[in-house]
């Protein structure tokens, strides 16, 4: 399916309102803008005039001074030469060039008048000190070019350009021209009229868009009453209809959740009972999702549907929230009064690949078939759609293996690891095993590609576990290892399950805990600080099959590992092959120096254990040895 949004969105015509709403604004803007370029150009063309005949004043003077050697004191002390000034920029004011007057910096840094072409009662003395208020006049002196300022008066563009006088190539004297034009009127009141239209239209849009939003939230809350159910205030069927024509459902795994004979508490305790049941049923179920990723959905009667989004990053997160749901739900009181409670139990259906299916309707179809053989298997438990389950008939159904498990027919059998030198027992390793209803005895190969990836892998561990825990138990002077995936390492239960385990004498170490060290555990959080508080509590850390793929030796030091097992990939080719004998061979040194022990696996022949021994390998394991068996009935 397309991926499209979940709820067709009704406030679209507000972020077309917002968009119109910037659009005028950058109009606004642009035209500003366009009233500066005008002024711009205004000034331009008319200064252009006033700028050739103030380089020609400015010229006339130099030539004046020509045969000076010092500018101001020159022109202070000679009148005539003062007035021969005067009369040169006297010619210059005109209608729009208000004043003209010649300038200079004394040893102070304050400019003083030298000639002032304005009129006589405005005319300033020789010498009279003048205030600056802009930079460029000292600009000048460091630029030696001509400074244009410009000034910010409403109805005039008016501007000061200040001419460089030189002396051997020195700033002496700054000419200074006064220039105004009154800005065009009509170009004037046609940019004013343009701003105040778009000003006013933009007020108005703004207007419209408070009030639209103000209804978009009132349509939504209405709306939203009509999606929620009034008992237990989560989504309904309607919102599920709306719903399942845009969700992508490759991003989600489908789940049926059934509260167990329902009808049987409403019977017995009536109907507001069943009501409180359904309201507490639900917050349970919201407590226990991920609610800015996952949907629950009351379907109807006591039934809800689950909406769980796939990570990317874990996979097995999705499948996690509906166990978490699943438990929690096991684990809660129900109270029909203040003092008693009754503990309800549900069923769940799973469609753990919602998205082969052609539309929601099939895929949900699939998670309600799961959630009838759930029931029809006794309610109160899980059960996952198996498309695969008359496609590989050589493994075992998931539901298969997990009728084992509520059977009780999960067992362990244990080969031993040899110590090389002595030949004596070192420890076992507990290996899976299933004996179906006819007795047969299924291995782990036609057991852990079925539940790779869901939460009954780990449910299949917690067997292991507590078998081993039981046989350390019933016997204190053997050692046990057991293998551990590496979600296994992360997940919180079987961490708690190990934690207890460790508060027991003589428990934690003699059971062994073997890890494949893959890329998973690499890149799984926390993965490192939980092998080494685990080995904290006194746990052995073994890393399995080492050799066979992703072998990182830094790794090996960082959790402490306290011993290797090469793959017996390798170890079987070690007669044969250069390559497998010298990487083992390199396996060997390394270990040595990191104080790490090593583990042979499958020796078989009394060859291959020679080589081994040769190699300095502490301990062996394989069929040269002894095959997996069962001390006794489990």
């Amino acid at each position: 399916m397309t991926n499209k949004f979940f709820i067709k969105n009704p406030i679209q015509i507000i972020f077309v309102t917002i968009i119109v709403s910037s659009i005028l604004i950058l109009l606004l803007l642009g035209t500003i803008r366009l009233e500066e370029k005008i002024e711009k150009k205004m000034l331009d063309i008319s200064t252009y005039d006033v700028i050739s005949i103030t380089k020609n004043s400015a010229k006339l003077i130099e030539n004046l001074l020509k045969f000076s050697h010092n500018y101001p004191e020159d022109i202070k002390q000679d009148k005539s030469l003062q007035k021969k000034i005067e009369n040169s920029l006297e010619i210059l004011p005109t209608k729009n060039i208000k004043y003209a007057y010649l300038l200079y910096r004394d040893y102070k840094g304050v400019f003083r008048f030298l000639v002032d072409a304005s009129s006589p009662d405005e005319k300033a003395i020789v010498n009279q000190k003048f205030d600056v208020d802009n930079k460029k006049w000292f600009d000048i002196y460091e630029k030696k070019e001509i400074q244009v300022i410009e000034h910010d008066v409403l109805h005039e563009l008016s501007v000061t350009y200040l001419i460089p006088i030189f002396y051997k190539n020195e700033v002496k004297l700054i000419l200074a021209i006064d220039f105004s034009i009154k800005k065009v009127a009509d170009i004037n009141n046609i940019i004013g009229l343009m701003k105040n239209a778009i000003l006013g239209i933009i007020v108005i849009t703004l207007i419209f868009l408070i009030i639209l939003i103000i209804q978009t939230i009132k349509y939504l809350a209405v709306k939203k009453t009509a999606y929620v159910d009034n008992l237990t205030k989560v989504y309904n069927r309607n919102y599920l209809k709306e719903l399942e024509d845009f969700i992508n459902l490759n991003d989600y795994i489908l789940a049926t959740l059934d509260i167990d004979y329902f009808k049987k508490i409403n019977d017995t305790y009536g109907h507001d009972i069943g009501d409180n049941i359904l309201k507490e049923i639900a917050n349970t179920i919201s407590l226990s999702i991920r609610n800015s990723n996952d949907i629950i959905i009351r379907y109807g009667g006591e039934e809800f549907v689950l909406l769980v989004k796939i990570s990317r990053d874990e996979p097995l997160a999705a499948l996690n929230v509906i166990e978490r749901v699943f438990t929690n739900i096991q684990e809660k009181k129900f109270y029909i009064n203040k003092k008693d409670y009754i503990d309800v139990t549900v069923s769940i259906g799973i469609n753990i690949v919602p998205y082969k299916s052609k539309n929601f309707s099939d895929a949900f179809k699939l998670a309600d078939i799961a959630l009838y053989n759930a029931k029809n298997k006794g309610r109160n438990t899980i059960e996952i759609y198996d498309e695969n389950e008359d496609i590989n008939n050589k493994c075992l159904s998931i539901n298969e293996i997990k009728e084992a498990m509520d059977d009780n027919r999960i067992i362990c059998y244990y080969q031993e690891i040899v110590d090389s030198k002595t030949l004596e027992i070192s420890h076992y390793e507990a290996l899976l095993r299933i004996v179906t209803k006819d007795g047969l005895i299924i291995t782990p190969d036609k057991i852990l590609p079925v539940i790779k990836g869901t939460f009954i892998l780990r449910n299949i561990t917690k067997c292991v576990l507590d078998i081993c825990f039981k046989r350390l138990l019933v016997d204190d002077k053997i050692k046990i290892n057991v293998n551990l995936n590496p979600q296994d390492i992360t997940n919180d239960s079987i961490l708690n399950i190990l934690k207890s385990y460790a508060t027991k004498e003589n428990i934690a170490n003699r059971l062994g805990l073997e890890v494949i060290e893959n890329e998973d555990i690499m890149i799984l959080n926390d993965a490192k600080e939980n092998l080494l508080m685990l080995k904290n509590l006194g746990y052995k850390i073994f890393i399995d099959d080492f050799g066979s793929g992703y072998s990182n030796f830094i790794y090996l030091t960082e959790i402490k590992t306290d011993c290797i097992k090469i793959d017996g990939s390798i170890i079987k080719k070690i007669l044969v092959d250069d390559v497998s004998y010298l990487l083992v061979k390199s396996i060997v040194a390394f270990a040595k120096e990191a104080n790490i022990k090593i583990i042979a696996e499958y020796v078989c022949s009394k060859e291959i254990f020679k080589k081994v021994e040769v190699l300095g390998i502490e301990y062996c394991q394989g069929y040269y040895f002894s095959k997996p068996s069962a001390f006794e009935e489990e």
